[in-house]
């Protein structure tokens, strides 16, 4: 399998760059520039440096990748050999830094032999090319394009068996008539096959309105893509059927035609009708496009994107992307056009779809149909519209990212069209009319526009708007609240005029204009989270095998994604518990500087970790991490063959030292003894569990208890829960509870386990006392409790 073309990323879902990076298609759909647009291969139109020119465009905007058409007359060209356009084309995009997703047989094809034919010479042309991202077999295939083909073998969409399952309730004159017309059946089609289509068509539009009823009856909370699976839908799986194995044989040549020639390259489908897109056949496709043109309000745009989004669950493990989108500027305002644009791509980008495409780079010259010629990122002159502006921060959020974060808020603006709030971890993107933002960062201005706030690096804000106006910072609602007299405001390296309102930054802005503030943080970083992110066995050896393993650490600000300081100097400690037994420290971290997608940030690597004894099934190792001197919050990680904590023998006390407390320990360890669920549930079905712990001298079986007069020890005894690869969280203080030998148990209970009774979800406990280092075991909760290598999110931040 190649190994230097886009991918899937494992697990399904995302995409991935040669070299493992996550990859979101940011799609610009291009058919030529303005005064040629459809016809840019056509004899005396082709211009390769123009086309080169625009992609670079397009990238400079933030697209990287191209979706184009192989177009009239390049279908008589390449048969006879003439690669010149085609290959002229593909290398305009190498030089542009953009991948392609050629889009084939844009040119109305009549035999499926021809279409597969064609697709496996341009795939053996382009064997192992790194500019193309994929194939994509045809632009929007309709159920007539599906049904009007010439196929090897008769076409199961006009059997005779269909219309015996659904009886028609036109004649056969009268269907031939309406084939012949309005069906635009063409002359070299049968009549009986042209009667079987116009009664397979009347079928075809029954369905769609029994799909259309069912989905308004649930308020547009459901699409077609959910109906085709529903008890409603029952009556019409006949017709779905045919309709399935009729793509199957559209797209089984072609898809053999370029793996044998290609392997590894992507394919797809250009989709713009969902119940097509949703048919089982589509599983051979490597990732599934759909087409969506929302109206504008915010009910249309969220139902739209649904049927988009909805295709994750139909096929689960392959991603999916919006391959064509965007709002005619001819029906709605260009700026608020732009709004539903970004709304559009923050929503699809927060549902988990891989990509988004919009159409298109460039207007087309004035002409019929103004609907059509009016998408364009700019106008035909050249001219951005507001999306072009809005395009380079959405890019610098979208294509950088590991993982759908943030939250977006679709509403209604003053006439009902699309409004948006968006906020991240290191962003806040909004748009309003007159006024845009938060109290933190806010644009006031004439007309509609949208504002930017991104955080490109620790203490490093990039804003951005898409109309002009004036911005005002307050410096003082910043993380890490800076000092007003340490930032500096900066437009293309060059100083930003502005004044200063106590702590509040104010200034003009231009759309297109990119204001970077840098800021001091003052203070100290009070707490970390302390993430491992890797275990790695040296050789890749298995668990059972496994001798000794890398593991490398995470350091980020609490509850944050953002990186500690590139200086930070604090020591960093790996601890490692075997079985049941309290943890102990094992190894200092080594700082290394990290690179994720171009940045680097600091990350500690602990080598040449004895995991040996995890060869054992019986035997499982838990690690974490903490920082000396600073409050840490750390995840676990488990290595086993089973990492399940089972019922285990409490451990046995030899000795109990009551405590009086002016001789608190410094150091103790803590065992969790037991935990029960309510009930005696099963992990499957428990919610609440009750836990018990016992503290000890440190490296002893003396068992530790407060004093039973004077002033005495009440240690504060804390239940740490961590979930998955989460880090911990106190989740309760410990009740003592004294038996009638003194001995003392501290007590956790009605705990929520409710999370673990998913297969896929852990629940990990351990033990903290307030005043004194703690040496704790680890009890881990669930159906099966082994770390997987997860997929982490890099820190954010960049010390470059």
């Amino acid at each position: 399998m190649p190994t230097n073309l886009i991918s899937v990323a494992p697990g399904g879902n995302r995409l991935q760059t040669p070299d493992g990076k996550p990859f979101f298609a940011v799609i610009v759909n291009y058919v030529g520039h303005s005064d040629r647009a459809w016809g840019q291969f056509m004899p005396g139109q082709f211009d390769p440096a123009l086309i080169e020119s625009d992609f670079r465009l397009a990238r400079q905007i933030g697209a990287n990748a191209i979706r184009t058409f192989v177009a009239n007359p390049l279908q008589n060209e390449f048969p006879k050999g003439d690669w010149t356009k085609l290959d002229a084309l593909v290398d305009a995009a190498a030089r542009a830094g953009v991948y392609l997703l050629l889009t084939l047989a844009d040119y109305g094809p009549t035999y499926v032999q021809t279409m597969a034919a064609h697709a496996g010479e341009i795939a053996a042309r382009y064997k192992g090319n790194v500019a193309i991202l994929g194939f994509d077999l045809r632009n929007e295939p309709h159920f007539y394009n599906l049904a009007i083909l010439h196929y090897p073998k008769p076409i199961p969409l006009l059997s005779a068996e269909l219309t015996a399952a659904y009886p028609p309730k036109q004649s056969s004159a009268d269907a031939l008539k309406w084939a012949r017309s309005e069906g635009m059946v063409p002359t070299w089609v049968a009549d009986a096959d042209a009667i079987r289509y116009a009664n397979a068509y009347a079928i075809w539009t029954a369905f769609l309105a029994a799909a259309s009823e069912w989905s308004s009856a649930r308020n547009l909370s459901a699409t077609i893509v959910e109906f085709i699976r529903s008890p409603e839908a029952q009556p019409w799986q006949p017709f779905l059927k045919a309709l399935n194995t009729t793509v199957a044989v559209w797209l089984t040549p072609q898809v053999a035609a370029i793996r044998a020639a290609d392997p590894g390259r992507l394919i797809t489908v250009g989709w713009n009708d969902p119940t097509l897109a949703s048919l089982p056949a589509n599983v051979v496709l490597d990732f599934m496009s759909m087409h969506r043109f929302p109206p504008n309000a915010p009910r249309w745009l969220a139902y739209h994107l649904l049927m988009a989004s909805g295709l994750r669950a139909v096929f689960p493990g392959k991603p999916v992307l919006l391959t064509e989108f965007g709002y005619a500027t001819s029906e709605v305002e260009p700026a608020q056009a732009a709004v539903c644009e970004s709304a559009s791509w923050l929503q699809c980008f927060e549902s988990g779809l891989a990509g988004v495409g919009k159409w298109m780079l460039y207007d087309l010259p004035p002409g019929p149909n103004p609907r059509e010629r009016s998408f364009g990122l700019f106008g035909a002159a050249g001219e951005p519209r507001p999306a072009a502006y809005a395009l380079p921060a959405l890019s610098e959020l979208l294509a950088d990212s590991t993982a759908p974060r943030g939250d977006i808020t679709l509403s209604a603006n003053a006439s009902g069209g699309v409004a948006y709030r968006f906020q991240a971890e290191d962003a806040r993107f909004s748009s309003g009319e007159g006024t845009a933002g938060d109290e933190m960062i806010r644009w006031q201005g004439q007309g509609v526009g949208q504002l930017f706030a991104q955080w490109v690096a620790p203490g490093l804000l990039r804003i951005r708007v898409t109309a002009p106006g004036q911005v005002t910072l307050d410096l003082g609602k910043l993380r890490n609240t800076p000092d007003a007299g340490q930032y500096t405001l900066i437009a293309a390296g060059a100083p930003v005029q502005h004044t200063l309102d106590g702590a509040r930054l104010i200034f003009s802005m231009a759309p297109g204009q990119a204001v970077e503030c840098r800021y001091a943080a003052v203070g100290q970083i009070e707490a970390v989270d302390a993430k491992i992110a890797i275990v790695w066995p040296h050789k890749n050896l298995p668990v059972t095998q496994a001798q000794r393993a890398n593991i490398t650490a995470h350091l980020t600000q609490a509850n944050s994604r953002w990186a500690v300081s590139c200086d930070f100097a604090r020591e960093v400690t790996l601890w490692q518990a075997q079985n049941n037994d309290p943890a102990r420290p094992i190894a200092n971290g080594s700082h290394r500087m990290a690179e994720f997608d171009g940045r680097r940030v600091p990350v500690w690597d602990f080598n040449d970790i004895d995991v040996s004894a995890a060869r054992d099934p019986s035997t499982k190792l838990y690690f974490s991490v903490r920082v000396a001197g600073i409050a840490c919050y750390a995840n676990v990680w488990v290595h086993g063959t089973d990492a399940r904590t089972l019922m285990p023998q409490p451990f046995q006390a030899e000795a109990g030292l009551p405590v009086a407390a002016a001789s608190a320990p410094a150091e103790v360890d803590a065992r969790i003894q037991i935990l029960w669920p309510h009930g005696g549930a099963s992990i499957s079905q428990a919610l609440l569990a009750n836990l018990s712990a016992d503290l000890f001298v440190h490296g002893t079986r003396t068992r530790l208890s407060p004093a039973e007069s004077g002033p005495t020890w009440q240690p504060a005894v804390w239940l740490v829960r961590a979930s998955n690869n989460g880090v911990g969280e106190r989740v309760a203080r410990g009740i003592l509870r004294t038996e009638a030998n003194s001995a003392a148990h501290w007590d956790f209970n009605d705990v929520d386990v409710s999370a673990a009774r998913q297969p896929a979800n852990k629940l990990h406990f351990w033990v903290e006392v307030d005043g004194a280092l703690t040496h704790s075991n680890f009890w881990t909760h669930g159906l099966d409790a082994r770390t997987y290598l997860p997929n982490p999110e890099p820190p954010l931040g960049n010390c470059a």
